[in-house]
């Protein structure tokens, strides 16, 4: 039987996902009982506005988060974000900085590469903002030779964040190659072979924004 694996964190009112970046908020517009005198009372409905940063949850970074003139949202082919098929690189035994050997033979061409470190067992805490694992300079110098249409980790950031120049973002982005950070529930896909959807919103300008990002897995695909 075909199964989806939720790839995303939730989002919460309040919740922190980078230092120092704003956290979402709820206004409520229309809640159910307010809702009755404009319906007539034959109906509710709650209608609510949700505030958040960009960089909020699991989300997907355009060329245009790095680069000014780099493509936008809207501009990222869906080729790139929707029904790719995976690579998940088990990068749990790597340390912090992750390199090129767990990938060097494999085919990734046109693929999702998805780097699991579990990191994400310290979303929602405080560990979560401190030694990070990441992509070095050479790994995604060797990433962009192999063609991947598509890379992720389950991780604070793709980069050292003790590193300004953010050289896994600059080579990345620059070769077109949409990012995303902070995803979670890698260990349930396998090797290869799940097809991945993270689609964001196709905003006008937009650089970076949260996803829903799952992976169909077939059946008789067991995780790595």
């Amino acid at each position: 039987m075909t199964r989806f694996v939720e790839l995303s964190h939730q989002i919460v009112p309040g919740m922190k996902t980078y230092p120092g970046l704003p956290e979402p908020t709820v206004d409520v517009l229309l809640d159910y009982e307010a809702s009755h005198e404009r319906y007539q009372n034959q109906a509710e409905f709650y209608i609510a506005s949700l505030h958040l940063c960009g960089n909020t949850g699991t989300y997907v970074d355009s060329p245009r988060h790095r680069y000014r003139d780099g493509v936008d949202l809207a501009g990222i082919g869906l080729e790139r974000l929707a029904n790719l098929p995976t690579v998940t690189i088990d990068a749990t035994g790597a340390g912090r900085a992750i390199n090129g050997d767990a990938f060097r033979d494999l085919d990734l061409s046109d693929r999702a590469i998805l780097f699991r470190t579990d990191f994400s067992k310290h979303w929602g805490t405080a560990a979560y903002f401190t030694d990070n694992p990441f992509l070095t300079a050479a790994a995604c110098e060797l990433l962009i030779s192999k063609r991947p249409a598509f890379v992720g980790i389950d991780s604070l950031n793709i980069d050292d964040t003790g590193d300004p120049s953010r050289p896994a973002h600059t080579r990345l982005l620059g070769a077109g190659i949409p990012i995303c950070e902070h995803m979670t529930n890698l260990q349930a896909l396998p090797a290869s072979g799940a097809r991945l959807h993270a689609v964001p919103i196709a905003w006008v300008g937009g650089a970076t924004f949260p996803v829903r990002a799952y992976a169909i897995v077939d059946g008789g695909n067991r995780p790595g």
